[in-house]
C-alpha cells in the first residue's frame, strides 16, 4: 500500500466532563479499506465527526495528506444528508450539487450510474428501499470525487441483499476508482470480507491496529480478534 492518507494522533474528547475518546491514534494508508470496530458508545461516531471536521474542539491532531502533489479530498456519510422525499434521485443530487457550488449534470449522471441508481428517475425517494437510500447517500458523498470516504455504519438496517450490494459497491469504489475507505460496522462477518486493515476501539483508545496479514492469520474471524484485544490477553498488543 501507499503512503498514509489520513493520520490521527492522540485524539481526546470529553462531553460534560466524561471522557469519550482518551488517546486515539489511527493510521490509514492510501488504497486501504480500514475497518473500525467497537461496542456501542465506544466513540466511533465521535471520532468520525472529528476526522471530518464536524467536531472542531478536541485534543490531538488530524492530518489528511496530499496525494500526487495535490490536496486530498474527504467525504463522509455520518449524519444522514437531508433527502427530499418527494424528489427522485437525480433531483436530490442536483440540489446537493448546488450546495457544493457545482454546475452541470454530467457528474450527477456518472455518480448515479456508479451506485446503481441511473434508472431510478421515475421513483420518488420516499418509495426507495433502505438499500437504495443508502446508495443515494453514498452518491452524494461521491459528488466531490473524494480520495477518502468515511462511512459510519452504512450497512445498519440493510437486508442481506442490500448488504451484498453495498459490499460490491465499496469494493468497486476501492479497486476501480482507487478510493480509500474508512468504515465502521457491527457486522463483523461483513467487514471481514472487505477490510485490508482494522482498528479496535475500546475504552476510549485504539487497543490494536491489524494488517490484512494479521487478519488472515486469524482466519478473518474479527469477533475472535475483538474479544482477544478487549477482554483479557494482550489488550494493548
Amino acid at each position: 500500500m501507499g503512503q498514509y492518507i489520513l493520520t490521527a494522533e492522540h485524539i481526546q474528547k470529553k462531553y460534560d466532563g466524561q471522557t469519550v475518546l482518551h488517546d486515539v491514534s489511527i493510521h490509514v494508508k492510501q488504497g486501504d479499506i480500514y475497518g473500525l470496530i467497537g461496542k456501542n458508545g465506544s466513540g466511533k461516531t465521535t471520532l468520525f465527526r472529528i476526522l471530518t471536521g464536524l467536531i472542531q474542539e478536541y485534543g490531538g491532531t488530524v492530518s489528511i495528506s496530499n496525494i500526487d502533489n495535490r490536496a486530498s479530498r474527504a467525504s463522509a456519510v455520518i449524519n444522514s444528508p437531508s433527502l427530499f422525499l418527494n424528489m427522485n434521485a437525480f433531483e436530490n443530487m442536483k440540489e446537493q450539487s448546488y450546495l457544493l457550488g457545482m454546475r452541470g449534470e454530467g457528474k450527477i449522471k456518472q455518480v448515479l450510474e456508479t451506485v446503481g441508481l441511473a434508472y431510478s428517475n421515475k421513483k420518488l425517494v420516499k418509495n426507495f428501499s433502505l438499500g437504495m437510500t443508502q446508495r443515494l447517500k453514498l452518491a452524494m458523498a461521491l459528488l466531490e470525487s473524494p480520495d477518502i470516504l468515511i462511512l459510519d455504519e452504512p450497512a445498519n438496517g440493510l437486508d442481506p441483499d442490500g448488504i451484498a450490494e453495498l459490499r460490491a459497491l465499496l469494493l468497486r469504489l476501492n479497486r476501480t476508482s482507487g478510493i480509500t475507505i474508512l468504515i465502521s460496522s457491527h457486522i463483523l462477518s461483513e467487514l471481514a470480507q472487505i477490510v485490508t486493515c482494522l482498528g479496535i476501539l475500546h475504552n476510549g483508545e485504539i487497543v490494536k491496529e491489524l494488517s490484512a496479514h494479521d487478519i488472515l492469520q486469524n482466519g478473518t474471524n474479527l469477533e475472535k480478534l475483538y474479544m482477544q484485544y478487549t477482554k483479557g490477553g494482550n489488550s494493548h498488543g
